[in-house]
């Protein structure tokens, strides 16, 4: 028997990955209860069924694990814009991606405000080069590809366009205590098939090609 087995720490590799899954998965389940820097090594550690050292093992420290974290979710993010690209109204195809994104993991929606609108902490850093600037540079064109169809304004900025989108796409959930109580528009009503034809709606309606125009 070797002396990393002896630990608890075996050399197979898919053994080696489920236990990190294990703990990215414990990680993420306490991030939908509490804020990131509340949440400690500990408590991740024993929901994964583990021993704290295994996450200094696998991933040097918690910044580390939930770093594996965000990177496991933007590699499967943006594995689905493929299908985006395919869809015969790609626009309409990313907000539904993007409202099914935000709408079935409301921890990413805590982390977005906890981490990124209030602390800029280092982790949040990360998070912004690994996800919202690739969304920066994938929505962009997206919309330059409709503009060259005829079905979105020529004068537009794709950029200033992009991001306006992307504000009215993520702010009802990160927004979520606004929303709900000054609002009463429930997290059902944004994560509905309804709330993404409002969102296309609008954002169409400001970029066609031939808008409508005050009498």
């Amino acid at each position: 028997m070797t002396k990393e087995s002896k630990r608890g720490r075996p050399s197979d590799p898919e053994v080696q990955q489920q236990r990190k899954e294990r703990l990215m998965d414990a990680a993420y389940q306490l991030l939908d209860q509490k804020s990131y820097r509340t949440i400690t090594i500990r408590e991740i550690a024993e929901l994964a069924g583990m021993k704290s050292a295994m996450i200094s093992y696998y991933f040097n420290n918690k910044e580390g694990l939930f770093t594996a974290l965000i990177e496991r979710y933007a590699t499967v993010n943006f594995k689905r814009m493929g299908d985006v690209m395919n869809s015969p109204n790609p626009l309409k195809a990313f907000i539904k991606t993007a409202v099914t994104h935000f709408s079935d993991n409301p921890a990413l929606s805590r982390f977005i405000a906890d981490e990124i609108m209030s602390q800029q902490g280092p982790l949040g850093e990360k998070f912004i080069d690994m996800m919202p600037k690739r969304v920066a540079v994938f929505l962009p064109a997206l919309i330059t590809s409709q503009q060259k169809e005829g079905l979105i304004r020529p004068d537009l900025d794709p950029k200033w366009a992009a991001f306006s989108l992307m504000t009215m796409i993520v702010m009802p959930f990160i927004g979520a205590p606004v929303r709900d109580k000054a609002w009463q528009i429930s997290h059902q009503d944004v994560a509905s098939e309804a709330w993404v034809e409002h969102i296309y709606g609008l954002f169409m309606m400001g970029c066609q090609t031939h808008p409508i125009t005050a009498n």
